[in-house]
């Protein structure tokens, strides 16, 4: 059964209000939504970020990573564990890991041993240390905590990735999957100033954003730009809680945050959604908020970015 968009933010809402809510929701994501425990996916854009890493001559191998935005399942640290990160400090501002779910995505990694072999090849890391790895993962595949541990995995929740704690300059790359746009823009320009701080000198960000309406993933009889029709304070009313919230940032605006800070943008990649653009063609009605933004700019749908620290 697919909900609609509608019933969806309803039950957001309402999930938003009670004192167990966070539990009610996540049993209507595994019920009506996408969580699930294949880890496929997270691993495939885990593979995509350490390409563009090692394309950008600084591989995986003996980093130390950041992670902004946990969520359910730490698929993206166990992905670098076996590309061959030293540790991955991954932090959520709530407590979200679901050690059920994470140990049968281990079974399922564990599964599949020659697949991932054939993907995790000699350009992301070597055969010795990914089968040492994958062998670790095997034997601790049933106990996701002491795997997690002996993985160089620190979960830290609640966590404000605004203030993380580190030293500075001790972190090789900071990223996110799916994350900076579910953040005000206020708190995301801390975070943003904290990865800043915790990079090393040749450290990298990488980012991987989703600027379109996430009520769409499922319901597609709307467009990934249908949020833009509604002022600020009716998108409040609709999804202005902890389970359903998107900042409705467009590029630009990442872009510009992004150069404010003192990044420099190595490397960017975005997609522009022809439905939505179509959609505009037609007179789609905008709110004024957006009424100033380019046509390309509205319908992306997809922005990835490549970060280095720019000289001060």
């Amino acid at each position: 059964m697919r909900l609609s968009w509608q019933q969806k933010a309803g039950v957001a809402r309402l999930c938003a209000r009670l004192p167990k809510g966070a539990k009610l929701y996540k049993y209507a994501q595994r019920r009506f939504g996408q969580l699930r425990a294949d880890p496929a996916g997270r691993l495939s854009t885990q593979l995509e970020m350490a390409g563009w890493l090692s394309r950008f001559g600084s591989p995986v191998l003996h980093k130390s990573f950041f992670e902004v935005g946990t969520g359910h399942i730490p698929v993206v640290p166990i992905g670098f564990y076996l590309a061959g990160a030293e540790q991955t400090v991954t932090v959520d501002l709530n407590h979200r890991i679901d050690w059920d779910l994470t140990r049968e995505s281990l079974k399922w990694i564990a599964s599949r041993r020659m697949e991932l072999a054939a993907l995790y090849g000699e350009d992301i890391v070597p055969k010795p240390v990914f089968a040492e790895r994958f062998a670790k993962l095997s034997e601790l595949q049933g106990d996701p905590r002491r795997f997690l541990e002996q993985a160089g995995i620190h979960y830290l929740a609640p966590k404000d990735a605004a203030s993380c704690g580190l030293r500075g300059e001790t972190i090789d790359c900071h990223y996110s999957v799916t994350v900076l746009e579910h953040i005000p823009a206020d708190p995301l320009r801390e975070i943003l100033r904290e990865a800043r701080r915790v990079l090393k000198p040749d450290g990298v960000a990488l980012h991987f954003i989703d600027p379109s309406d996430h009520f769409g993933h499922q319901d597609k009889s709307i467009t990934p730009i249908n949020f833009l029709r509604y002022s600020e304070t009716e998108w409040q009313r609709l999804a202005g809680n902890e389970f359903a919230y998107c900042n409705r940032l467009r590029s630009s605006d990442f872009l510009a945050l992004i150069s404010a800070l003192g990044f420099h943008v190595a490397r960017s990649e975005s997609v522009v959604d022809d439905r939505s653009m179509s959609a505009l063609q037609r007179g789609f009605p905008l709110d004024q908020r957006f009424s100033e933004y380019a046509a390309d700019d509205l319908c992306t749908v997809s922005l990835r970015v490549m970060l280095t620290k720019a000289s001060d």
